[in-house]
């Protein structure tokens, strides 16, 4: 019994956890997410298009290695939590001797960088920014840390810091008239500033790395991490280099205006749950019943959200072209439909790759994603003879496909099948099947003469309308036991705070 009682002690911590987890991120995210946007129109106004050329032609070189310069270990010390005391100073010693050593590479290729470019500007921008690369590894394992231990409150306070940090000091280098160096400080600033409070929070030894045999298994599970990053950032890229490659830079304009209005609104509600899963996933990875809950119930929470949202952008897509970039992008409109059925799908799935991650199973994660980072390159090529429209239907087809080795894994390892999963997604799915009629339905009925601003304003509230009651009607049951259980921490979070405040005057 007592065994029994732990055990749904724990479940209730976990659940606070998550919780609590995304509403912080949601809570300093967003409001973050709208500084920055506010801050970088306003900088763009103040700086010239030449100063972000220039900035982007040495993150090409730069933005790479950020992505792979850990080697794979920040993902590593969340998962595996038996990395502490020695060990751990010694994967510290080697992330940090590596950021160290990319760093000095680039100051040694800035200049052969700034040769390749044509702009002897960029040599000191690449030489400044390559400081990011010792500061991106002094935060891996005070973020690990963090992670493993739920801190979610402090890993949203830092990103929230990062933000302010960094769009300040961009306004006001733009404000001071800086040029293109607002661009270059204003990421040194924030990151340092970042690192510093990371330190802080958790400061951790480092020690030189030696005795590599010790090491053998967490780098070689790093190098793993690494190869599926690198295939990631391959497949996410080629759809681009084909359309810029084959079609041309008109289309590829069009095109990625398209990428950017499918998947900006869902990403960003999907990143409230992403950046909280590694540490609750960790967590349970050794208990398949408790990981098969928090799946189900993450994905049906996504999926409430995400899918009308893909839905709604996909039906009414002239609108969205119409106002916010103007009749002369008509080209955007049927791409974006067609990626936003991929971004719908996408959402839905968003957690079968954590599974893998988070549960230890690096190998298969590595060549699930290899096997991506093959089949969707060559699904891109076959599309791109049907135009940007084909490149597009490319996502939808050839991405469920080759993902379907690592949804069965995933099953496998939470004793789960495809029916649960199915079934986790149907409210929001039937929901918006009926979203879509109402839109449509609305359309049909809406004069030619009115107003596009108007004719959106009409259709989106038909379809938020119709979303919201075939949730009420159908689906009454099954909202209302997740609202319950968010009410339920809520209140079991504040009566620990009441108990905690009255402990003293006991």
């Amino acid at each position: 019994m007592s065994a029994d009682r732990g055990h749904e002690a724990g479940a209730r911590s976990l659940d606070h956890s998550l919780v609590s987890g995304m509403a912080w991120t949601a809570a300093l995210r967003w409001p973050a997410q709208a500084i920055s946007w506010i801050a970088t129109a306003y900088a763009a106004r103040l700086l010239a298009p030449s100063d972000y050329g220039l900035v982007s032609m040495a993150m090409l070189a730069i933005g790479l290695v950020r992505m792979v310069e850990d080697f794979g270990l920040d993902a590593i010390l969340v998962q595996d939590r038996s990395i502490v005391g020695v060990q751990q100073a010694r994967l510290a010693g080697f992330v940090l001797l590596a950021g160290v050593t990319l760093s000095l590479l680039f100051v040694g290729l800035a200049v052969p960088v700034s040769h390749f470019f044509g702009e002897a500007q960029v040599a000191p921008i690449v030489m400044l920014l390559s400081l990011l690369c010792v500061a991106d590894a002094l935060q891996v394992v005070p973020r690990a840390a963090l992670q493993r231990e739920m801190q979610f409150a402090r890993l949203a306070w830092a990103q929230f810091l990062q933000v302010m940090v960094t769009q300040g000091t961009l306004v006001l280098g733009a404000t001071l008239g800086w040029g293109v160096w607002a661009l270059v400080f204003n990421s040194l600033a924030g990151a340092a500033a970042v690192t510093l409070l990371l330190l802080w929070w958790h400061p951790y030894r480092v020690s030189v790395p030696r005795e590599f045999g010790t090491l053998a298994r967490p780098l070689l599970q790093g190098w793993r991490v690494l190869a599926s990053r690198m295939a990631y950032y391959g497949y996410s890229n080629a759809d681009q280099v084909v359309v810029g490659k084959l079609i041309g830079k008109e289309a590829l304009g069009a095109y990625s205006f398209a990428t950017t209005l499918s998947t900006t609104l869902s990403q960003e509600i999907a990143s409230v749950v992403s950046r909280v899963v590694p540490g609750i996933f960790s967590a349970v990875q050794k208990d398949p019943a408790e990981l098969r809950r928090y799946f189900l119930l993450l994905t049906e929470l996504v999926a409430y959200v995400t899918l009308p949202i893909s839905v709604g952008i996909a039906l009414t897509a002239d609108y969205a072209v119409s106002i916010v970039l103007g009749p002369q992008w008509e080209a955007v409109v049927m791409p974006l439909r067609l990626l936003c059925i991929y971004a719908g799908y996408y959402t839905c799935q968003m957690l079968i790759g954590p599974v893998l991650m988070w549960t230890g199973q690096f190998r298969a994660n590595m060549w699930c994603s290899v096997l991506a980072g093959i089949g969707l390159p060559l699904g891109f090529l076959i599309g791109s003879r049907g135009g940007l429209e084909g490149v597009a239907l490319s996502w939808s087809i050839v991405f469920p496909l080759v993902n379907l080795p690592a949804m069965i894994i995933a099953f496998r390892t939470m004793r789960s099948g495809f029916l649960e999963w199915l079934n986790a997604l149907m409210p929001a799915a039937l929901a918006s099947l009926v979203l879509s009629a109402a839109v449509l339905g609305a359309r049909a009925l809406l004069s030619p003469e009115l107003a596009t601003g108007w004719a959106a304003a009409i259709a989106v509230l038909a379809g938020a309308l119709g979303y919201l009651a075939a949730l009420g009607l159908l689906f009454r049951r099954r909202v209302l036991v997740i609202w319950a259980f968010l009410m339920a921490l809520r209140n079991q979070r504040d009566a620990a705070g009441r108990a905690s405040a009255a402990a003293p005057a006991a």
